[in-house]
Formats: structure tokens, sequence, C-alpha cells
């Protein structure tokens, strides 16, 4: 975890929320709020001194982070109940213990509007750059970093990764550093991590293709570390038998020489985007 990635977790953690807005395609309860400790005013204050409703373009897009109570998800058969966040919460330990920087930063938060849920930090992006569209526009770094995501969902063991849940941040601000490399995030990871075999993604564009020994090594440093530094972090985020079945994956995946093709019933989620 990076400085700052460490002040935007305590901020999720720590600052007063107001509700925004609430996203209306998804399958789970998943709403738009803003951090009020460097703006403390509300909603109504802000649409007093403009004159008008305020549109998510008007907020600055660093006090934004989406949040999913726990309340608010959809039971699932293969899923335990009330776990959706949770999941949220382990994809971005997992992620940031991997040195990879692809999922935004995710707490659970306690005292949120609705009850405990997972909050995450907003990445702003256009939409329509989703995972299809950089595959046939993306610059070779951005290629690199869909690679890292397919080895990633592998560890995750990722059940429904769509394209649109792969993001291109848009630098906020006039003028962004001209060093400031074109970064993918990766977020929706709620149905991950199960103790049984579920991977379901758009990434298999891949399958047969060599597996970066860099990515294979990383693999291998954190199967080593899973015991005394990324266990405790995800105890109490899922039970012990996930975390055993990911500890077995970590061990297993730097033997991966080349990328696998699809394979089970539904290997590719529903819809695609």
């Amino acid at each position: 975890m990076t400085a700052g990635d460490d002040a935007v977790r305590r901020r999720l953690l720590e600052a007063p929320l107001e509700p925004v807005g609430q996203f209306a395609d998804a399958s789970n309860a998943t709403l738009l709020v803003r951090l009020r400790d460097r703006d403390p005013r509300r909603m109504d204050e802000i649409a007093a001194d403009l004159g008008r409703q305020p549109a998510v373009e008007d907020l600055d897009p660093a006090d934004l982070a989406v949040y999913k109570p726990r309340r608010g998800e959809t039971p699932l058969w293969d899923f335990p109940d009330g776990t959706l966040h949770a999941r949220e919460v382990a994809a971005y330990e997992i992620s940031a213990a991997l040195g990879w920087d692809l999922v935004p930063v995710t707490v659970r938060r306690e005292d949120a509007p609705f009850g405990p849920g997972s909050l995450q930090r907003f990445v702003p992006h256009d939409p329509e750059q989703h995972y299809f569209w950089l595959l046939e526009h993306g610059e070779t770094e951005v290629i690199a970093q869909l690679v890292a995501m397919v080895v990633f969902d592998l560890v995750i063991d990722n059940a429904d990764r769509k394209g649109g849940h792969v993001l291109l941040e848009h630098p906020v601000g006039d003028t962004p550093p001209d060093d400031a490399a074109p970064r993918i995030r990766l977020v929706d990871h709620g149905v991950s991590l199960s103790v049984e075999p579920k991977l379901r993604t758009v990434g298999w564009h891949f399958a047969g293709e060599p597996v970066p020994t860099d990515l294979r090594q990383d693999v291998a440093r954190l199967a080593e570390q899973v015991d005394d530094t990324l266990g405790p972090r995800l105890t109490g985020l899922l039970s012990a038998p996930e975390i055993a079945v990911l500890a077995d994956r970590l061990r297993r995946l730097p033997e991966l020489e080349v990328f696998p093709e699809p394979q089970g019933e539904r290997p590719f989620p529903w819809p695609l985007l």
C-alpha cells in the first residue's frame, strides 16, 4: 500500500458520508456517496450555491466513493448471504498485496448511511472505454495491465468479470502530468473467492499465450506470505475454507506457463458488459 493509498483508506474509514445517487443498472444496491471531510457542505447547500441541482461533474472526484451496503445484497444460491461486500474488500487486499495497483482502495465501513458495507474510491472514467474498447485501442502498457487482470481473476477465481468492470482511469484536472501513465482499474468483485471453482470472465482472449514470468513470480511471492501477512488481513472478510482455497490457488498458479482455454459450462459472464 502506497502512502497515497493509505491516506485514501483513512478518508474512506473516517470521513462523514452523504449519499449522492444510486447506480440504476447494478444488481445489488450500489450508491455513489460523497466524503464531506474536505468540503463540509451538504448536497442541498451545494445546490443552493450553484442555483440548480448539482451533477456528478460538479463534484470533486476525489471526494466520491462507491458504497455497497450489506443490506442491499441480492441473495445468491452459490454464495453465503451478506458476504458480497466483504469479498469486494478482500479483492482489494489481494490486489494491494500483489503490488499490481489494479483494484481501487476499498474498505469495510461499519457506520455508513445504510449500515455496514464496502466503500471504494471512485474512479473517474469514460464508460465507453471498457475491456473490449481497450483491447482494440489500448497502448502496450494498457494491454500489459489487461494481462495482469487475467492473472488476478485466476487468483480470486472471479465469477463475473464483465467488460464494464474494467475502467480506464482518467486523470483529474486540466493539466495532468506529462508522465501520467494510463491505468486500468478493476471493480465489482462481490462474486469471487468461493470455495468452488466459478471462473467466468471476458478475458479469454489471452488463452494459449504465455503467462508473463514477472506476474508468476509475484504470485509465488504472495503464496509465501499467506500465513504471515495476507491471511490475517483476510480474516473476517473470508471464511477459513475460502482462505485455504485461495492459498492453494496461489501455490499452483506460478506453475501455469500459458493462459488456460475457456472451461466449464458457463465460462463467459452475461451480459458481457
